[in-house]
């Protein structure tokens, strides 16, 4: 029992899931959201990120099966597809319903970030277009939290722009290690297509760039903290894109791009 329930979490992608929410909440706290709006946008971008992961393990069971995916419990049999698929559907519900509760406009936006996530999964991660599930759904993002808010609106063009472009360095950190067996499933994403140099500087460059619109558009922002949280997202650009180029990058690389968007959150 307890092996299966813990088999379901982890195809929840628990790791980029809590991330992304953890994006969600910092950049609601520094809009100004109150602690019950805080509450229900972490809670409904958890349960989608739980859904949109949930989704990626069900439907790319039988390719990781035939590769024999140890990291993937359906691939392993310890969980079924049907459970996984049926739990992917009651997530993606359960956002949805907590959206509601927030207001139509988050209802709404919602529905357009469930539906990018989808979209991946179904197969614009296998081409060249792989990385636009990336951009539009971080660009969304903050706009599901100010939208969220006491005055629903979008975030400013600006702010999407950055995270778009954390967006797409985190799709090519996260397909990278990954390269050898979605080759063998015939998996073409554009990191694949584009290869480990360049895609290494695509995240050195989409990630450098996010950071250096941020400090510069970013109004109040203290200048010793600027400084800081610059030079650390330089460091683990280079480190992560530094890794990227190794015969067979880490998952590591992904995680420290991950901890680069939090500290420019």
């Amino acid at each position: 029992m307890w092996q299966r329930t813990y088999a379901l979490f982890k195809s929840t992608h628990p790791l980029p899931s809590l991330s992304v929410t953890s994006f969600a909440v910092l950049f609601g706290v520094s809009s100004g959201l109150s602690l019950d709006k805080l509450a229900l946008v972490g809670l409904a971008v958890l349960t989608q990120q739980f859904s949109v992961g949930l989704s990626n393990d069900w439907l790319d069971a039988a390719r990781d099966k035939s590769v024999n995916r140890s990291d993937k419990p359906v691939a392993q049999g310890i969980v079924s597809v049907t459970l996984v698929r049926t739990a992917s559907f009651v997530s993606g519900g359960i956002s949805l319903a907590i959206s509601l509760t927030i207001g139509t406009g988050s209802f709404l936006w919602m529905i357009l970030m469930l539906a990018v996530g989808w979209l991946y999964n179904l197969g614009l991660k296998s081409n060249a277009f792989s990385v636009i599930p990336y951009i539009v759904g971080f660009g969304m993002l903050p706009s599901f939290v100010t939208l969220s808010g006491q005055e629903p609106s979008l975030s400013p063009v600006w702010v999407m722009t950055v995270a778009a472009l954390f967006g797409v360095a985190a799709h090519f950190a996260n397909v990278l290690p990954d390269l050898i067996e979605d080759k063998q499933n015939g998996v073409r994403a554009l990191p694949h297509l584009l290869g480990q140099r360049i895609s290494s500087l695509v995240i050195a460059f989409s990630t450098t760039f996010a950071s250096i619109l941020l400090v510069s558009q970013s109004k109040n922002l203290n200048l010793t903290i600027a400084v800081i949280g610059f030079g650390l997202t330089l460091a683990l650009t280079l480190l992560s894109s530094f890794l990227a180029l190794k015969a067979k990058p880490p998952k590591l690389v992904f995680y420290l791009l991950i901890v680069a968007t939090l500290v420019n959150v």
